[in-house]
């Protein structure tokens, strides 16, 4: 120990380590405030949760439904008069001029001897026969009863010249009656090849006239099958515009009902979130303050310079008196 030691009875500090602490205080009323805040949310966080229990999404409107409903039947609308279109166009399509005009043609190229035989007969029924009959006639009420008159009349009916008489009669009655009925047949025969050929004439021309007709017919046939394939899809077309324009409408009035479910819903989000939305903004509004604060520190250990003696101490008070007397 030194001699300062053994004067004033002190000591060194031991060689230890110093502990110490240190702490923030913050003021009441922001601590309040944590505190109230804090318990709030809890409050909210412990509540169960809200359900809605409205109609979130807007019906279909009875246009959507009506225009739903429709869209099937406009859509395959077509199918009828197209049907009838493909009908006429396959009808046009396979048609033939030629096949029409065919009946008048074959019967207008037959050979003149071939067809003739149809127009002598008639002609023979009602002329060569029937001078036929007019000369037996002539021979049984005019010839006969004359020539008997005449050989009865010189009493010489019955002999050899009333015989020879009798047949020369009917022999020239019955040459005249060839000869009527050859010239009959050749006028005939005659007749009956122009009218056959002014018949094979008129039904070559009845066969193009016809021909032309049937071509113009398919033709019209099929220019008809065309329209109504248009028809069928200017139908379906101008359906399905309407459906569109009434789906239009039924979509507006189904936009306006969404909107009003969706403002009702927002307006009970906003309800339910109003007390987390002022905790949010209580919360915001102190942010960034800057809380007055106290800090303090406290330290525990042995001190850093002697620790005076009882003899210093005394020095200390005596000078102390001292000077306390010099100020009287």
């Amino acid at each position: 120990m030194s001699i300062g030691d053994f004067l004033f009875g002190g000591s060194a500090p031991e060689s230890v380590t110093k502990y110490g602490k240190s702490a923030t205080d913050t003021p009441a009323w922001y601590s309040d405030y944590t505190q109230g805040l804090i318990a709030k949310a809890n409050a909210i966080a412990s509540s169960p949760y809200q359900t809605y229990g409205q109609q979130r999404l807007a019906e279909f409107t009875p246009y959507q439904q009506y225009a739903f409903g429709q869209t099937p039947d406009v859509a395959m609308s077509y199918k009828p008069t197209l049907s009838s279109a493909i009908g006429m166009t396959q009808q046009g399509g396979q048609g033939s001029a030629l096949g029409a005009a065919s009946p008048y043609l074959n019967a207008a190229s037959g050979r003149l001897p071939d067809v003739i035989g149809s127009y002598m007969n008639p002609y023979t029924s009602s002329v060569v026969d029937r001078i036929g009959e007019l000369s037996k006639r002539q021979l049984s009420e005019n010839v006969i009863p004359t020539i008997q008159s005449q050989f009865i009349g010189g009493g010489s009916f019955g002999g050899s010249r009333s015989g020879e008489a009798l047949g020369k009669s009917m022999r020239d009655l019955q040459e005249s009656t060839m000869a009527q009925q050859s010239q009959a047949l050749e006028r005939g025969y005659t007749q009956a090849g122009q009218q056959a050929q002014a018949d094979q004439a008129r039904m070559a021309q009845l066969g193009q006239l016809s021909g032309t007709l049937s071509n113009a017919d398919f033709t019209r046939q099929l220019q008809a099958g065309e329209q109504l394939a248009r028809q069928g899809a200017l139908q379906q077309s101008l359906g399905l515009t309407g459906l569109g324009a009434i789906e239009g409408v039924g979509q507006q009035m189904q936009n306006q009902q969404q909107r009003s479910l969706d403002l009702a819903y927002n307006d009970f989000l906003a309800q339910r979130d109003y007390d987390r939305e002022q905790i949010a903004f209580l919360n915001n509004a102190v942010r960034g303050l800057q809380i007055p604060t106290r800090q303090y520190t406290e330290t525990v250990g042995p001190a850093d310079s002697y620790v005076p003696g009882a003899l210093s101490q005394a020095a200390q008070i005596g000078a102390t008196i001292y000077g306390l007397g010099k100020l009287k």
